[in-house]
């Protein structure tokens, strides 16, 4: 028998994950926002009341949430979705949060007895809009293939990375990889504006040279040449998951050599980008 799926967390990805899993399953959704939750029920969804009853009436249950306090109310708080599960039910979050957020949410489904799997995604809106994202999944290999069918519906590729947390550790670690990287693709964009050399003709040649990258390829043509930054995955969230790596960092003694990451983040948003599409990093160098 096929699972009944519960989404709690409409947002950029839990909605348009929703409306992707409608295709190949009985759908539940639950959001604080109710335009959200009736977007949903209007595609074939059924709605919950609470996270609470969304976790008695699905078999397996997505989290798509924005932060670790978010998270924990979710799925621990009053009515959180925690309080519903039992059983063979699982819970996947698929939350960008910190390690120590995911480990408490683990524990609770542990002692009652629910499967958990840290999987985050990468590959933005647009891929999840299409079911084609990257899902890093920390967690026991059991519990991954009693689920696997629900994550492939959403997913081009699932990577099994190793035991609990290892999957919402390494998806942080990536976050931090394309904050750095789009840093120093701005500030090369900066210099090779200085020397006269036009943003189409910067892009062209650095995508056939050695200096190519993922945010190279994702931000010059649809976002810094037009200039227009409709956020895909906002500043103030990058801001947000390259403070979670620097933090994981400390507290397990990794240098940082390249630091003060965060801090440029933080800058941009306090210069008024933080609604925009991370991208918009470059901002700070056209503005200084």
């Amino acid at each position: 028998m096929r699972p009944t799926v519960g989404v709690v967390g409409l947002g950029n990805i839990g909605g348009r994950v929703a409306s992707v899993l409608l295709s190949e399953f009985d759908v539940v959704v639950f959001d604080i926002d109710d335009e959200r939750v009736e977007t949903l029920v209007g595609q074939g969804a059924r709605s919950a009341e609470s996270g609470e009853e969304l976790g008695r009436r699905a078999d397996v249950v997505l989290l798509s949430l924005p932060s670790d306090d978010a998270l924990e109310a979710a799925a621990l708080g009053e009515g959180g979705v925690a309080g519903g599960l039992g059983g063979d039910d699982v819970l996947i979050d698929t939350s960008t949060v910190s390690p120590m957020a995911s480990n408490r949410v683990a524990d609770a489904c542990a002692a009652a007895g629910v499967g958990f799997l840290d999987a985050p995604v990468s590959g933005g809106a647009r891929n999840a809009a299409t079911g084609d994202l990257t899902v890093i999944v920390g967690g026991e290999q059991s519990v991954l293939e009693r689920v696997r069918p629900v994550l492939d519906c959403i997913a081009k590729t699932v990577h099994h990375v190793g035991p609990q947390g290892a999957g919402v550790t390494l998806k942080v670690v990536n976050n931090y990889l394309l904050g750095l990287n789009q840093l120093a693709l701005a500030e090369g964009l900066a210099m090779a504006r200085s020397a006269g050399i036009d943003d189409e003709t910067f892009a062209e040649t650095v995508a056939d040279a050695s200096g190519a990258s993922y945010a190279l390829d994702r931000n010059m043509s649809r976002f810094i040449i037009p200039d227009e930054f409709d956020s895909e995955f906002t500043l103030d969230l990058m801001e947000k998951d390259v403070t979670l790596a620097e933090r994981f960092a400390y507290d397990n003694d990794v240098p940082m050599l390249l630091g003060g990451v965060s801090g440029l983040y933080r800058l941009a948003s306090s210069m008024g980008y933080g609604d925009l599409d991370c991208s918009a990093i470059v901002k700070i160098y056209e503005d200084l």
